[in-house]
């Protein structure tokens, strides 16, 4: 199953699944401070609510995605606006359509696929081990309990599987091979020429009083932006912690409260036996497996001829290492739990998933470690814990300071102990250091803080990063002098002139070509370039002039020419000599694959959109009006 995750989890319709999967718990724990009612439905699907705290929580999930992925380039501010809000709210309603699917269809994931998803995340990890108190921290951090992050979890495998099944449906015949590869590898013979607008530039004045109507005719653009520069403050959960005191004394106290997370817990490698369906069959079905492993059968081999998991028959029921709580059945875990030694096997155990055989194959002892050992990772920690209190604590303060104090940010400062900052100027289109934030830049631009002269309200730029602004200097659009801009008006003008000029001798030359005229007399020395036979993937060829050149008709009894503008001003005439097919029984195995990979992806995710597109028409989805 976990495949599906490491290989395929790609593209719209997997970006969800994968934010939920690939949790990256970077926010120490720090969830946002303002969440919604649990309550409030901000959507239903055929009647089944999706809730305002899911919808929020899978937003978090995906900023936080997003965070991992981007880093330090990672501005909040992208990502809070209604086109992603409501990427959100689809894929949940996705999510919910590929889930009653599955339900129609009777697919399922097993506890194992489960077990076997969790333990892989690298999150849940320490040193390369699955870390069971790792996995309930994080998951607490991230505001879910194991069975609730679990459900998801198989609600994501489960909807992975339905996809993937749909997209490898898909069918690619030779036909559609070769006619793309025809297409691919067709090459074109060919020669073009360039009339350069810069060498036309030198023999072009503009004078003064045509600078000048032209400044008159755009005054807008010569003006200077309205700018403002901030004083700010700024609270953080990563200041906070450098700022905590620490003794060795504490560092003892936090280590003996929290030796678990120091320590590797006691792991099981267990197999099982797996029988699914109604409970008399399953009976049956597992007292003959006791039967035969009593009488002296292999458990592997037993469970490799009747166990119904298929994610471990085939491995004769070997799930691995697990630690208590990772099956999320507390069935499960007792019955693994209270076998006394290895080799031992126990009595039938149901579960929601069905009825199990479970054999304890080898236990790892818990390996504590010496707080010296772990100094650094326990005074981290300890830090961090120190100052996440700190940060919600402070964080409400610094609201109602600021807001109860508008006029300065001087009393936020002195009773939070904060440096007040200051910005450089900056436009409404942003600028360095703080002013990087889009959503500070708006702030900034508020009439509150504005005009009113007012602290702004808390702005939040990361989930660990407070900023509260107030107004330090404004300067509003003023007009540029002619004086001062005439120089870049006249420039700006003849590379005009000489644009227009390129296009004219181009469009002259493009005549004479038509009539029959040899090219390269017309052209100034070097630029006209016989380029013989090209593909489409030319390096040394301009990508403006390739695209031309592909779309221009197939010539028949003599070479055809095409003229254009180039985006860099000059003029272009290309000379289309012959099209020169491919013999597709020539292409090697390896193109062929490749290209068969291609088409065969590509007509799998227009089965699945048309499929969900499906879904979402026979469903009956309503979107609250206030979402």
């Amino acid at each position: 199953m976990l495949h599906f995750i490491r290989e395929r989890a790609q593209g719209w319709v997997a970006w969800f699944i994968v934010g939920l999967i690939t949790i990256p718990f970077a926010l120490w724990g720090v969830n946002s401070y303002i969440t919604g009612d649990s309550d409030v439905v901000v959507a239903t699907v055929n009647g089944e609510p999706i809730k305002q705290v899911e919808f929020q929580r899978a937003q978090q999930q995906f900023r936080d995605n997003m965070r991992q992925r981007m880093g330090d380039s990672f501005d909040p501010s992208l990502f809070d606006n209604t086109d992603t809000k409501q990427a959100v709210l689809d894929g949940l309603i996705q999510q919910r359509l590929l889930f009653a699917a599955n339900k129609t269809l009777g697919q399922r994931v097993s506890d194992s696929d489960i077990s076997r998803a969790v333990q892989q995340t690298e999150a849940f990890q320490v040193d390369g081990q699955f870390s069971i108190e790792r996995y309930k921290q994080l998951l607490s951090r991230a505001g879910f309990s194991p069975s609730t992050y679990e459900t998801q979890l198989r609600m994501d495998l489960l909807g992975r599987e339905l996809t993937n099944n749909i997209q490898g449906t898909a069918t690619v015949t030779d036909y559609d091979v070769n006619h793309l590869l025809r297409i691919e590898k067709q090459k074109r013979e060919l020669a073009y020429g360039i009339v350069e607008s810069a060498a036309l530039a030198s023999a072009i004045e503009v004078n003064s009083v045509e600078a000048m109507a032209f400044y008159e005719a755009h005054q807008a653009r010569y003006t200077t932006p309205e700018r403002v520069s901030v004083d700010y403050v700024e609270l953080s959960v990563a200041g906070l912690a450098d700022q905590v005191m620490v003794d060795d004394a504490a560092l003892t106290q936090f280590y003996t409260d929290n030796q678990s997370q120091f320590m590797s817990p006691e792991q099981r490698r267990v197999s099982h036996i797996l029988i699914e369906g109604d409970v008399e069959t399953a009976l049956k079905i597992l007292a003959a497996a006791e039967h035969r492993v009593a009488q002296g059968e292999a458990f592997d081999v037993v469970a490799k001829a009747l166990s119904q998991d298929t994610g471990s028959a085939a491995d004769g029921g070997d799930l691995g290492f697990m630690q208590a709580g990772v099956m999320g059945d507390a069935a499960f875990d007792d019955a693994l739990f209270s076998l006394a030694k290895v080799g031992d096997v126990s009595q039938i155990v149901k579960t929601e998933y069905g009825h199990h055989l479970i054999k304890l194959t080898d236990v790892q002892a818990p390996e504590g470690k010496a707080l010296e050992d772990v100094k650094a990772d326990v005074e981290a920690s300890y830090r961090r814990q120190q100052a996440e209190q700190l940060f919600f604590e402070q964080a409400e303060l610094l609201a109602e300071l600021s807001y109860e104090n508008p006029d300065s940010l001087e009393l936020a400062s002195e009773e939070l102990a904060l440096t007040i900052k200051s910005s450089a100027l900056f436009t409404r289109e942003g600028g360095t250091g703080i002013a990087g934030h889009t959503k500070l830049v708006a702030m900034a631009f508020n009439d509150d803080v504005l005009v009113e002269d007012l602290n702004s309200a808390v702005i939040e730029l990361s989930d660990t990063h407070l900023v509260v602004i107030h107004k330090k200097v404004h300067e509003l659009t003023s007009q540029l002098a002619f004086d001062a801009v005439a120089a870049e008006i006249k420039r700006q003008l003849k590379l005009e002139h000489a644009e227009k000029k390129a296009a004219e001798v181009g469009q002259a030359l493009l005549t004479k070509l038509q009539s029959g005229a040899a090219a390269s007399p017309l052209f100034s020395t070097g630029q006209w370039h016989e380029m013989s036979v090209v593909e489409r993937s030319q390096a040394n060829v301009d990508r403006e002039i390739l695209d031309q050149a592909y779309a221009m008709q197939k010539p028949t009894d003599r070479a055809v020419f095409h003229g254009f503008s180039l985006a860099n001003g000059d003029y272009a005439i290309v000379e289309l000599k012959s099209v020169i097919e491919v013999d597709t029984d020539a292409v090697s195995e390896q193109d062929r694959a490749g290209l068969s990979a291609y088409l065969a992806r590509n007509q799998g995710d227009s089965e699945l959109k048309a499929f969900l597109a499906s879904l979402k028409a026979d469903a009956d989805i309503e979107i609250s009006p206030n979402f």
